[in-house]
């Protein structure tokens, strides 16, 4: 198979002017996790934590730190132990607990994937994580396509380019516009789109950002995306960069308590279809960047989000259709 580039987005430097970074998370099954662990460790160097039998962490690797982990919350959090306890089983009385831990991990990996998550690598250095698809795949790891039943995903978390809220902004505008394209394009999964964990954003919020007049602070702009019935499960999604830059705000709105600050973008939609020899970490990071090129030209940003709202509004059927031909236009102009 040939090797896809990763293409460099238009800005490669943070706000302090360093170098800026990636992170990636990978969903799958069928290679056990201590057998996942010791490829981590081959590939990278560093040392093996075993802190449950949920989550592991490779520690000192050339990379930084690795996790990797049951992508179970109930599992992961230990929160069963609270629910057997409160019918009086407690684990900790039992001399096999750690059997019975992994017995039930085993099971629930099923059905739930496993979750590597990489350390943030720069966006250089970004095809040494290819040796660790390589590898799961060489281990016959299952991803999206292995059943019907798995909803896998990659994400990535790249740093933002710098916080102010046009530059937030920008991107969300660029990607919602750009999210019909990327889906036709890559192929997203049905498994994946009859699941609510990449629901596209609603239209109504759509026209909201899109609108020219929307120009919020940061307050506004987080509020808004809370008041549209915004969740973590969106393709891009901003929480976490939200709790990044007002913590105290976004955790008086937030529902839930997976989602971690960082100031990062979380752009979930990717499959992970590491059975797939032609699928690549490359072709998913280079749509991404299709997104920081839009976002990165004003004049365009401004002539399609008008577009949008122009063609929205004229169009009673095959609206979808029309605007990825238009998306798959300015996807060759810039190619």
């Amino acid at each position: 198979m040939k090797t896809v580039p990763f293409n460099p987005p238009p800005n490669t430097k943070n706000a302090a002017g360093e170098e800026r970074r990636v992170g990636f998370e990978f969903e799958f099954t069928g290679v056990d996790m201590e057998e996942v662990a010791d490829i981590i460790k081959d590939l990278y160097g560093g040392s093996i934590v075993k802190k449950t039998a949920y989550l592991f962490e490779i520690e000192n690797t050339a990379c930084g730190t690795f996790k990797l982990e049951l992508d179970a919350q109930l599992l992961r959090d230990k929160k069963y132990e609270k629910l057997l306890k409160s019918v009086g089983i407690d684990l900790d009385k039992f001399r096999r607990k750690n059997s019975m831990e992994v017995s039930l991990r085993d099971m629930a990996s099923a059905i739930v994937p496993f979750e590597i998550i990489t350390p943030p690598v720069r966006l250089s250095g970004m095809k040494v994580i290819n040796k660790l698809v390589n590898a799961l795949r060489e281990h016959k790891a299952e991803g999206t396509g292995s059943s019907v039943l798995y909803a896998f995903g990659l994400h990535l978390n790249p740093e933002i380019p710098n916080e102010s809220v046009e530059s937030l902004l920008n991107h969300l505008r660029a990607y919602v516009m750009l999210d019909p394209w990327i889906r036709k394009n890559s192929q997203i999964n049905i498994s994946r789109r009859l699941t609510p964990f990449i629901n596209e954003y609603e239209e109504v919020y759509i026209q909201h950002i899109l609108n020219p007049d929307y120009r919020p602070d940061l307050d506004r702009f987080i509020l808004d995306y809370f008041e549209y019935d915004n969740s973590r499960n969106r393709p891009l999604d901003m929480l976490p960069v939200f709790m990044h830059l007002n913590e105290e705000l976004t955790t008086s709105l937030i529902k839930d308590t997976i989602t971690s600050s960082r100031p990062t973008y979380h752009y979930r939609l990717p499959n992970c279809s590491l059975e797939d020899k032609n699928w690549s970490l490359a072709a998913e990071w280079n749509r991404w960047v299709l997104v920081e090129k839009l976002a990165a030209d004003e004049i365009a940003l401004n002539q399609y989000s008008r577009a949008w709202l122009r063609l929205r509004k004229d169009t009673f059927i095959g609206f979808e259709n029309k605007w990825i031909e238009l998306m798959n236009r300015w996807v060759k102009d810039v190619s």
